[in-house]
Protein backbone atom coordinates (compact mmCIF):
# COMPACT_ATOMS: atom_id res chain seq x y z
CA UNK A 1 0.00 0.00 0.00
CA UNK A 2 1.21 3.30 -0.89
CA UNK A 3 2.01 6.05 1.63
CA UNK A 4 2.95 9.84 1.64
CA UNK A 5 5.35 11.57 3.80
CA UNK A 6 6.34 14.95 3.82
CA UNK A 7 9.73 16.09 5.31
CA UNK A 8 11.35 18.97 6.26
CA UNK A 9 15.27 18.77 5.02
CA UNK A 10 17.86 20.58 6.46
CA UNK A 11 21.01 21.45 4.00
CA UNK A 12 19.41 21.84 1.03
CA UNK A 13 20.02 25.08 -0.08
CA UNK A 14 19.72 24.91 -4.21
CA UNK A 15 17.92 23.24 -7.49
CA UNK A 16 20.99 21.16 -7.38
CA UNK A 17 20.51 19.78 -3.91
CA UNK A 18 17.05 18.75 -4.64
CA UNK A 19 17.53 17.13 -7.77
CA UNK A 20 20.08 15.13 -5.98
CA UNK A 21 17.45 14.06 -3.68
CA UNK A 22 14.91 13.37 -5.96
CA UNK A 23 17.05 10.85 -7.40
CA UNK A 24 16.14 8.68 -4.42
CA UNK A 25 13.39 7.50 -6.58
CA UNK A 26 15.68 6.04 -8.54
CA UNK A 27 17.71 4.20 -5.94
CA UNK A 28 15.57 2.81 -3.15
CA UNK A 29 13.50 0.36 -3.93
CA UNK A 30 9.98 0.89 -2.88
CA UNK A 31 10.10 4.78 -3.57
CA UNK A 32 7.47 5.41 -5.82
CA UNK A 33 7.87 9.61 -6.33
CA UNK A 34 9.94 11.88 -4.34
CA UNK A 35 9.45 16.00 -4.78
CA UNK A 36 12.04 18.34 -3.43
CA UNK A 37 11.62 22.06 -2.92
CA UNK A 38 14.58 24.57 -2.14
CA UNK A 39 12.88 27.24 -1.87
CA UNK A 40 10.34 25.89 1.04
CA UNK A 41 12.89 23.40 2.45
CA UNK A 42 10.87 20.32 2.17
CA UNK A 43 10.59 17.15 0.51
CA UNK A 44 7.29 14.39 -0.18
CA UNK A 45 7.54 10.89 -0.60
CA UNK A 46 5.76 8.52 -1.87
CA UNK A 47 6.32 5.06 -0.94
CA UNK A 48 5.42 1.13 -1.06
CA UNK A 49 5.17 0.77 2.51
CA UNK A 50 5.78 -3.22 1.97
CA UNK A 51 8.78 -2.68 -0.14
CA UNK A 52 10.23 0.41 2.21
CA UNK A 53 9.53 2.36 5.87
CA UNK A 54 10.43 6.13 6.94
CA UNK A 55 13.81 4.75 8.64
CA UNK A 56 14.82 3.29 5.24
CA UNK A 57 14.16 7.00 3.36
CA UNK A 58 15.39 8.92 6.44
CA UNK A 59 18.53 6.93 6.23
CA UNK A 60 18.66 7.44 2.02
CA UNK A 61 18.48 10.86 2.91
CA UNK A 62 21.11 11.09 5.23
CA UNK A 63 23.43 9.16 3.15
CA UNK A 64 23.27 12.20 0.70
CA UNK A 65 24.67 14.51 3.32
CA UNK A 66 20.99 15.92 4.33
CA UNK A 67 19.26 16.04 7.36
CA UNK A 68 15.30 15.46 7.41
CA UNK A 69 12.28 15.58 10.38
CA UNK A 70 8.74 14.59 9.47
CA UNK A 71 6.84 18.00 9.15
CA UNK A 72 3.47 17.93 11.37
CA UNK A 73 -0.11 18.61 9.55
CA UNK A 74 -1.31 21.68 9.68
CA UNK A 75 -4.15 21.73 12.63
CA UNK A 76 -7.52 22.78 11.60
CA UNK A 77 -9.10 25.35 13.43
CA UNK A 78 -12.87 25.73 13.41
CA UNK A 79 -14.08 29.10 13.67
CA UNK A 80 -17.77 27.80 13.47
CA UNK A 81 -19.64 28.53 17.03
CA UNK A 82 -22.21 26.90 18.39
Amino acid sequence: MAKRISLAIQGMECPNCAMRLEGIEDTLVGVLRAEASYQKGCMTVEFDEMQVNEAQIAAAIQRLGYGSAALQPAVSKSTTRY
